[in-house]
């Protein structure tokens, strides 16, 4: 992404924000393609080949926003994923939540999002960080 950005000049119109702008875009529309659509089971059984190409055209759009984000903010979205995966395991234990919607649990009922004691930063560059390693 970054070389595709570099290639094209595109650099100096991609600041954070303006790269988050134009993903929102994108879900929008991502969104555009299920709002009358009601509920749609997995798989989208009843969807043309045209539509579930659509689909795939608009769900990369916002991937590859996200990924250049990410890079831009040097953030290595690999290890932020892996590590948001690892604070989600120890806020909704398996034991605690299997087949509940809920977010609360007696876990992490009085916790915030941090993810207090999982180690591992996120940041592709350690300078990065904040004195706080965020």
């Amino acid at each position: 992404m970054a070389d595709f950005a570099k290639e094209r000049d595109w650099d100096q119109f991609h600041s954070p924000r303006n790269l988050l702008l134009a993903m929102v875009g994108e879900v929008g529309e991502l969104s555009e393609i299920f709002q009358w659509k009601g509920e749609v089971p997995r798989g989208l059984p009843d969807w043309k080949g045209e539509e579930k190409e659509h689909l795939g055209e608009e769900l990369s759009d916002v991937l590859l926003y996200l990924v250049r984000l990410s890079d831009v903010c040097g953030v290595d979205l690999g290890k932020a994923a892996m590590r948001k995966l690892e604070i989600n395991a120890i806020k909704y234990p398996v034991k605690l939540c299997k087949g509940s919607s809920g977010k609360k649990t007696p876990i992490n009922a009085g916790n915030d999002a941090s993810g207090d004691g999982v180690p591992g930063s996120i940041y592709s560059n350690s300078s990065t960080s904040n004195s706080n390693g965020v």
